[in-house]
């Protein structure tokens, strides 16, 4: 498992290597250029104050077509910040801000696609794995993977592993990430025009990596280790498919998730490992569903959704029962019906599954080459005494009530210039120039405490495909 990133950029070196008339290249360019305003996610408790930050986030990338059968593709990154500043969730395998300049490996793969059927190929390397929903994967992974995608069925199989985040900063995996394996896959079909059904399964061993009792645990350190295993179902009907979807769409999943975990418990002040505790049996599950419709108005293409999502959630000191994503998802997707990837828990607060309850309304139109998206989430805890985790706030919650608050997203695309060629190699990305205004608030609930501050991020991109 070590040697699939090093096989896979080894690979395409020596494939490349072959006369330069017998390899066919595709390459382009983005520059993102990003200004950003966002406050520091105490809610008013610690002192935090507003930032302003900009970046510029430039990824290359090259495809080669070696023969009918083997290609390869690379995609780098360049990341250059003002400031300490945290990027889209789909862009920085949930690592958190950096304030320092990188350079860094995106994707790095050979495909060999000589099978009987079109769209059958095994992958090998560094290469984004992705699902619409983007609640379950969508991230870059060192993996061999089996594709199998044509018009009736989708299905993909694959092992992997994050062994680096491959960037020259000091940024390193989540602490969830290390010595972890997945092995992973999804089985889908239409069973009639425009209705998919599926199932998909992903398992995950961790190599412990649990700090000693007695020694501390440092902020990065891993507190948890187990084997774990998501079985889920779902069904719609391209729901997710953004401007092309149907003008009645809908969605809905289910996964349960089971195994066992054991984990380090720390001193809050000192940081040492107090204790190692007994591994727990893990049974959790959650469920999500969504509506929309598009009204039929040519001249203003209207559309209303609504969502739910249920996860369940521990009871104290008991998590067995509590949920968790993979450690793979980046919840961003095209859940409003435009063409605009957007955060679905709200980008001011990035909430992820677990313990966690969200209702979602929202409208959107897409006129043309503009599309705009407005979202109202309503956060709750299914039970007061059990965590749940926010990436953009660093406070816990100060009692047992179950409102953690209210957020409101603005999402305001212009896209200009034609769509790149190979899109197809875009899983998780856009393949249009755009410009693009986001503005995010959440207002934190009674869960939170009293006199506390709602928190918001606002961000103008420029993103140019060259």
């Amino acid at each position: 498992m070590r040697s699939l990133s090093l096989t896979g950029c080894g690979a395409l070196l020596a494939l490349a290597a072959l006369p330069a008339a017998a390899v066919e290249t595709d390459y382009a360019f983005k520059t993102e250029i990003a200004v950003v305003d966002e406050t520091g996610g105490d809610f008013g408790r610690l002192g935090q104050h507003s930032t302003q930050q900009a970046y510029l986030d430039a990824t290359p990338w090259v495809h080669f077509q070696f023969s009918q059968a083997w290609s390869g593709f690379v995609r780098a990154r360049l990341f250059a910040p003002t400031g300490t500043v945290q990027t889209n969730a789909n862009d920085n395998n949930n690592v958190g801000p950096t304030r320092q300049t990188f350079v860094g490996l995106k994707e790095a793969w050979i495909d060999y696609a000589g099978f009987r059927y079109p769209g059958e190929s095994i992958r090998l390397g560094r290469q984004r794995v992705r699902e619409d929903d983007a609640m379950y994967m969508d991230q870059d992974v060192d993996a061999a993977r089996w594709i199998f995608n044509t018009t009736l069925v989708q299905s993909e199989f694959g092992v992997g592993r994050e062994f680096s985040t491959y960037r020259t900063d000091d940024i390193g995996l989540p602490p969830d990430q290390k010595h972890r394996v997945y092995a992973f896959g999804t089985f889908s079909g239409e069973w009639h025009a425009y209705q998919r059904i599926g199932v998909r399964a992903m398992y995950v061993h961790d190599n412990d990596g649990l700090p000693a009792v007695g020694e501390p645990a440092t902020l990065g350190a891993k507190l948890n280790s187990g084997n774990l295993l998501w079985l889920g179902a779902f069904l719609g009907n391209h729901y997710y498919d953004g401007s092309n979807a149907p003008a009645l769409a809908y969605n809905a999943s289910f996964n349960w998730l089971g195994g066992n975990q054991r984990g380090a418990l720390i001193d809050p002040v000192t940081r040492v490992v107090t204790s190692i505790t007994d591994r727990r049996t893990v049974h959790a599950w959650a469920a999500d569903a969504g509506l929309r419709y598009r009204l039929p108005v040519d001249a203003f293409p209207l559309q209303l959704g609504v969502a739910y999502v249920y996860s369940s959630g521990g009871r104290g000191d008991d998590l067995s029962t509590q949920y968790s994503q993979t450690g793979l998802q980046s919840n961003y997707s095209r859940f409003t019906g435009t063409d605009s990837l957007v955060q679905r828990f709200t980008d001011a607060y990035r909430a992820e599954l677990g313990n966690l309850k969200v209702a979602t309304a929202y409208a959107s139109v897409n006129l043309g080459r503009w599309n705009t998206s407005l979202i109202y989430n309503h956060y709750d805890r299914v039970h007061g005494d059990a965590p749940i985790t926010a990436d953009n706030i660093i406070v816990e919650p100060v009692n047992n009530s179950g409102s953690l608050g209210q957020g409101y997203d603005i999402v305001v695309t212009r896209f200009f210039g034609k769509t790149i060629a190979r899109s197809d190699l875009m899983s998780g990305d856009e393949p249009e120039s755009s410009i693009r205004l986001r503005g995010s608030v959440f207002r934190p609930g009674a869960a939170y405490g009293p006199n506390t501050r709602s928190e918001y991020r606002v961000t103008m991109e420029l993103v140019l495909w060259l």
